[in-house]
């Protein structure tokens, strides 16, 4: 004869997993569906620097989602046509291209007033560039962004007024997407660590460097919010940019060990 305890044993797992069934029905929880997850979407990358060493990272990941059946279309700067290396993918240019091999000094050290000089460009063209993302977005149905951050404030801008999740891929400038106290960068004027520095130092990169860098970008900050205010854009890209999710392409031992935020990876 059945012990009745382990019947009743028995029975518990099943009482457990009805009860879980009836309550996620009573809460109208959202019931995932592998064929919806599964169907293929529309996804815009976007760059206004463009070239391979801003693009290469994120075109390695778009040709495994072409592969997987999603419609991946490129916009940005020049004419980007690896056609062998990455099959399947389109192209919509913004323009000429930023920076080509001719204008590149490569023995130059580039530092915040060089990226102020960008900023000072991508603002110029800020009203056009916005443009052809919303148009590429509506005309292509696009489901995702996925946005290099660097001197990109119009992809980002885009995909959050369409209310459309976005991806930020850097193969540097982590201190960019997730700041620490204890962390800087030779960009800013300042070593990578200021462990070892004097509390001058420390001061001057804590609380000095920052105020000289805000200053050197706040007329085209200003300029840039007075042309979003004038097209009725919601301004989003602040100090960090707001991403869905940030993506480093970085190694273990190149950048000083730090906590990530959940959506850093």
């Amino acid at each position: 004869m059945i012990n009745k305890n382990l019947i009743f044993l028995l029975l518990i797992p099943v009482l457990l997993l009805n009860q879980v069934h009836v309550n996620a029905v009573a809460q109208d929880y959202f019931l995932r569906n592998i064929d919806i997850e599964r169907s293929p979407k529309n996804i815009l990358i976007g760059s206004y620097i463009g070239g391979r060493s801003h693009l290469k990272p994120m075109l390695d990941v778009a040709i495994i989602l072409i592969e997987r059946g999603h419609n991946v279309i490129l916009l940005t700067s020049g004419k980007y046509e690896p056609s062998s290396e990455y099959p399947g993918l389109k192209q919509i240019s913004s323009g000429p291209q930023y920076v080509t091999a001719k204008s590149r000094n490569i023995h130059k050290d580039v530092d915040y007033r060089s990226l102020a000089h960008l900023m000072e460009i991508t603002t110029a063209s800020y009203n056009v560039t916005y443009e052809k993302f919303k148009n590429a977005a509506k005309e292509n149905n696009i489901d995702l962004f996925i946005c290099d951050p660097i001197a990109n404030h119009v992809c980002i801008d885009a995909a959050n007024n369409l209310n459309k999740p976005v991806v930020g891929f850097t193969s540097s400038f982590m201190q960019m997407m997730d700041p620490k106290p204890y962390k800087s960068d030779p960009m800013f004027g300042c070593n990578i660590s200021l462990e070892n520095e004097s509390f001058f130092e420390r001061f001057r990169c804590t609380l000095i460097q920052p105020l000289q860098i805000t200053y050197a970008y706040r007329p085209f900050t200003r300029q840039l919010n007075d042309i979003r205010e004038q097209m009725n854009i919601k301004s989003v890209s602040g100090k960090v940019p707001k991403v869905t999710l940030a993506l480093i392409n970085i190694f273990f031992g190149f950048e000083l060990p730090q906590s990530l935020a959940p959506n850093v990876q």
